[in-house]
């Protein structure tokens, strides 16, 4: 059986128009954080103060979850974006040789006021850096060799380079048609409500995005001491990112 190819991202990166251009495709199955609601709505859930009301439902267990991308993708290529922290509780190395593994990093400088503006509460661990390099690192043990990681600068900045030189490195073709896609809700990006997609539903590509109104990292003393720990991170992460010519 082919492998399930998937984006581990931070948050706040572009992964979910990543996402979109993965849609516009048409040749791939998509799922939306299917490894979210394992974290935070299944009997293994990590965290148990965002979602307080939340009945814990089996079905979203990590390993049933896993089992029904498995058997889609008997079917049909899949292709999946998740957030690194959302899937670090199963990411060991048997879990994740079900998964062509690429990964999406944004400067925590930009990432962390836009995270921030929904969840001041945000914690470390939400971040994702910590748990996207120690995935990278397995993964990297597990395949011997430098995973595909591209940097959301790059993504939004030289879309089509960027675009090109992953699917070449994932081995899949670069389809010019999916780089536009019309704006509008799409119900299977919205299972987090709270305004988190708003700017890629009204977008028509990837496009970087001016956020004047956020936080500065200065004037908080949780972004300041988040954006100490991430930033070491991100430099390591990095240096080993996809160049982009």
């Amino acid at each position: 059986m082919e492998k399930i190819l998937a984006l581990w991202a931070v948050p706040r990166s572009a992964s979910t128009a990543f996402e979109r251009m993965m849609r516009q495709r048409g040749d791939h199955s998509v799922h939306d954080e299917p490894f979210g609601k394992s974290y935070y709505f299944s009997e293994e859930r990590r965290d148990t103060t965002r979602y307080p009301d939340i009945e814990p439902d089996s079905q979203y267990n990590f390993g049933v979850v896993l089992e029904r991308l498995k058997k889609e993708r008997e079917q049909q290529p899949v292709f999946l974006k998740d957030l690194s922290y959302q899937v670090m509780p199963a990411a060991n190395e048997k879990f994740l040789s079900h998964f062509e593994s690429s990964f999406l990093i944004r400067h925590p400088a930009k990432m962390l006021p836009s995270l921030f503006h929904n969840w001041p509460d945000f914690s470390l661990e939400e971040t994702g850096y910590a748990a996207l390099t120690q995935i990278l690192e397995t993964v990297k043990a597990l395949t011997q060799q430098a995973p595909v990681l591209i940097d959301s600068d790059d993504l939004v900045q030289r879309p089509q380079t960027t675009v090109k030189a992953y699917c070449q490195a994932v081995d899949i073709p670069f389809i010019e048609d999916a780089m536009k896609w019309s704006p509008g809700v799409q119900p299977e990006i919205i299972q987090w409500g709270g305004g988190w997609h708003d700017y890629t539903q009204s977008s028509e590509g990837f496009k970087e995005r001016k956020e004047n109104d956020y936080a500065k990292i200065d004037d908080h003393e949780h972004l300041k001491r988040a954006y100490q720990y991430c930033l070491p991170y991100y430099q390591e992460l990095y240096e080993q990112r996809l160049r982009i010519q």
